[in-house]
């Protein structure tokens, strides 16, 4: 087995404030091997994307981070790590419960336009270049009940199973080695053609919250920058960055 393989190593804590906060640490204060993965029980201070909280009940998810070697990615290639960790996890989501699901822009993984899983991603730099990267993920497992403001969806929300924790994370290293391969392959065009494949949305119209401001525009992918690229009826076409606009759905 390949010492970097994800899941060749899994870390299990109780509860901590976040997994991708305890993996930082490990890379900077120890020689934890890269593919290392964190499972966390309960998360104090669960992250999201855009400074959000990811809450989660206590056993409930699949809650960890996974340490990654990206010397070999260029740093104008770096939103292809993004799209690689979102393919996997609906890869692996398929594979448990055998219905389809959608990729929300940056890397939101939906079932019914309701959210089952998220990723939040923190690079580590070396001057202008990528070292290494902490890969947190959230997949909702066998939680039914969430906030009335949060639109979600879980494994067991969906299907009325219980489903063992340990085992989705087996299946989902799998996924995420599949993916990893071919990023550090640099099949940059499969892994493009695939996230678009299953963004969703693509090509139609829907609406955007810019500034407290609702549009609409037809969604024309995501450019090599990982920026939301966005048609308006007059033919014109503007790219956008996170923390610009919200998808709504």
């Amino acid at each position: 087995m390949n010492d970097k393989e994800i899941g060749n190593q899994v870390i299990k804590v109780k509860s901590i404030d976040s997994t991708n906060n305890y993996a930082a640490k490990l890379l900077n204060q120890t020689k934890v091997p890269f593919g290392t993965v964190i499972m966390a029980h309960y998360q104090t201070k669960g992250k999201g994307q855009r400074n959000t909280i990811w809450s989660s009940n206590g056993g409930d998810n699949l809650l960890m981070s996974v340490l990654l070697d990206l010397s070999f990615i260029p740093s104008e290639k770096i939103f292809f790590l993004s799209k690689s960790i979102a393919l996997a996890i609906r890869a692996a989501v398929v594979d448990v419960i055998g219905i389809e699901s959608h990729l929300k822009w940056p890397n939101d993984v939906l079932i019914d336009n309701k959210k089952i899983a998220g990723v939040l991603i923190e690079n580590q730099w070396k001057k202008s270049n990528i070292v290494s990267s902490v890969v947190g993920v959230g997949l909702n497992v066998n939680q039914v009940d969430f906030q009335e403001s949060f639109s979600a969806t879980s494994l067991k929300k969906i299907t009325n199973k219980n489903y063992n924790v340990d085992n989705i994370l087996k299946v989902l290293c799998k996924k995420l080695n599949k993916y990893y391969d071919q990023l550090a392959s640099l099949k940059y065009d499969n892994i493009d053609l695939e996230y678009h494949q299953h963004l969703v949305n693509n090509n139609k119209f829907c609406e955007f919250e810019e500034n407290n401001m609702v549009f609409s525009a037809k969604v024309k992918g995501v450019n090599q920058q990982g920026e939301l690229m966005l048609e308006f009826t007059n033919g014109d076409v503007k790219s956008y960055g996170l923390k610009q606009i919200t998808q709504l759905l």
